[in-house]
């Protein structure tokens, strides 16, 4: 096999590869949600910034409503982190009248990729 066809065929992999790969939550944060959830920037953007309990518990209870709103029969803490979580997701897929973009411009995340995301941001660290 030449060169030329070997190195098509390492190239063409490579990025099956790459695609392939399921990024963590912080690497998801830093190559596309860092610019508007940062601690210096979410502010200026009305976010929740990444690791900011307050912030975020406030994201979370409205993602809460919105899910018994949409689900009647979900009740209490019966998997109410569950619940919140597919909730922002939701939101983060969509975008925001508010500004935020669909899925934050990581058009190519996946739904566990943002999710992982998500917890990553609105979790202690």
């Amino acid at each position: 096999m030449n060169l030329l066809k070997k190195t098509i065929i390492v190239i063409a992999l490579s990025g099956i590869t790459f695609n392939a790969y399921s990024k963590e939550g912080k690497e998801i944060f830093d190559n596309y949600c860092t610019t508007c959830h940062s601690t210096s920037m979410a502010s200026m953007f009305n976010a929740p910034a990444v690791h900011d309990l307050n912030a975020w518990s406030l994201r979370k209870e409205d993602a809460f409503k919105r899910a018994v709103e949409k689900n009647t029969s979900i009740k209490g803490d019966e998997k109410r982190e569950e619940n919140i979580i597919n909730e922002l997701l939701n939101t983060a897929i969509n975008g925001t009248a508010k500004g935020m973009p669909p899925k934050g411009t990581c058009f190519e995340c996946t739904d566990d990729e943002l999710r992982a995301a998500i917890k990553f941001m609105s979790s202690k660290e």
